[in-house]
C-alpha cells in the first residue's frame, strides 16, 4: 500500500512520492516492455488518482508529464498524468520534451547536470501546474524542467512521482 513521502529538492521544490523505489523497483522496470502499460496503469491508479480524488484547488491546475514520449508503445508519463484527470486537474500532453535524450539510469548528478535534458515546453503560461515522472533519483530532471516551465510564466506547485530512489 503506498504511503505519501516528501523530498525537498531545492527550497522552492517539493517532490512528492508513493512508495521507495526497492519496493516496486522490479514493477517500474516493466516500462521498458509492453507490459508496463497494464503495470504503470495500475500503479497509478493505486496512487496518483486517489491523490488526485482528494486534491483541494479552486482554480484549474494543469499536469504535465515529463518528456511523455511514445516509447515501446506508450509513454508511461503520460499514464501518470492522464491518471489524474478531474474537474480541476487537466492533463497536458506533449508540452515538455527534451531536445536531449540523453540516458540518465544509473548516471551520477554530475553527468546529469553536465548533460542537461534541455526542456522546450509549449504550451500556455500564467497557470498552475503539477510535474509527474515515474523516479526520482537526484532531481535533476525534475528541477530543470520546473526551470524550464518557470521561464514560460507557469507556476510549478510541486511534482509527483511513483518512487523515491532515496532510500531514508
Amino acid at each position: 500500500m503506498p504511503s505519501i513521502h516528501r523530498r525537498n529538492i531545492s527550497h522552492s521544490h517539493s517532490i512528492y512520492s508513493f512508495y521507495k523505489y526497492s519496493e516496486i523497483e522490479l514493477l517500474l522496470k516493466t516500462k521498458y516492455s509492453y507490459l508496463g502499460t497494464s503495470i504503470y496503469t495500475i500503479l497509478a491508479k493505486n496512487s496518483f488518482s486517489i491523490f488526485a480524488k482528494k486534491f483541494q484547488f479552486t482554480n484549474s491546475v494543469y499536469v504535465f508529464g515529463i518528456d511523455d514520449v511514445i516509447k515501446h508503445g506508450y509513454s508511461h508519463t503520460a499514464i501518470l498524468a492522464r491518471s489524474m484527470k478531474t474537474d480541476i486537474l487537466k492533463p497536458v500532453f506533449g508540452s515538455i520534451r527534451a531536445k536531449n535524450s540523453v540516458k540518465y539510469a544509473g548516471k551520477s548528478l554530475d553527468f546529469r547536470l553536465k548533460n542537461p535534458r534541455e526542456f522546450q515546453y509549449n504550451f500556455k503560461g500564467g497557470i498552475d501546474a503539477i510535474l509527474v515522472d515515474d523516479i526520482i533519483t537526484t532531481g535533476a530532471t525534475l528541477q530543470e524542467a520546473k526551470i524550464t516551465l518557470e521561464k514560460h510564466g507557469v507556476n510549478v506547485l510541486f511534482s509527483l512521482t511513483i518512487a523515491d530512489a532515496k532510500e531514508t
